[in-house]
Order: C-alpha cells, then structure tokens, then sequence
C-alpha cells in the first residue's frame, strides 16, 4: 500500500486550504484561484484514500469546492 500518497495529499490538502483562507479572494485572484484548483485536483485522491469519508469539511466555500 503507498502510504506516502495519502499523506502526502492530506498534507497538500491542508497546506492549500489553509493558504486559502488566508487571501481575499478580491484582493488576490489568481492565487485564489490557483489554491482553488489545487484542492479540487486532491479531490480523487482523498476520495480514493477514504479521507473524505471521515472527515468533516468545515469551510462551507472548500466543501462546494470538493462537492462535499
């Protein structure tokens, strides 16, 4: 099993959603939207890996992101 996938992801997940909260959306638009498309991209992997099977979204504007 590659371990090193999962965390890495769960980790990538974490590090983009964090940076994502942290900028205005108005303010910095294309990071915004980078960081945006960076968490939709880890989407097959949490799924795969079962994360979003136990794990709650709290930020409603990432979970539309994930369509959680």
């Amino acid at each position: 099993m590659n371990t090193a996938g999962k965390y890495s992801a769960i980790a990538s997940f974490v590090t983009y959603v964090k940076a994502l909260e942290a900028l205005d959306p108005r303010s910095f638009p294309d990071e915004y939207a980078e960081h945006s498309d960076r968490i939709r991209e880890l989407k097959p992997f949490l799924r795969a890996h079962g994360i979003l099977d136990v794990m709650e979204i709290k930020n409603p504007e990432v979970a539309a992101l994930i369509g959680v």
